[in-house]
């Protein structure tokens, strides 16, 4: 009877152990693809291409207009 029940503590110890070890592992994952996401929003924030403006007239003719300023 006692050898049993160290048998059943013996076997959910290693599905506990090996159940907190994935989840571990998946929470490892999830941290680097966080980390990973913030770097590319940090990036684009950083990296935004210029404004460029157009103007028309009424002919429909497209005219880029100069940057004024910085």
């Amino acid at each position: 009877m006692l050898a049993s029940r160290h048998a059943v503590a013996g076997l959910q110890s290693d599905f506990f152990r090996d159940q907190f070890r994935k989840m571990l592992r998946w929470l490892f994952y999830s941290v680097i693809l966080m980390f990973t996401l913030i770097a590319m929003i940090v990036y684009f924030i950083l990296a935004e291409p210029n404004q460029l403006y157009y103007a028309n007239t009424q002919e429909g003719k497209i005219f880029a207009m100069p940057k004024i300023g910085h």
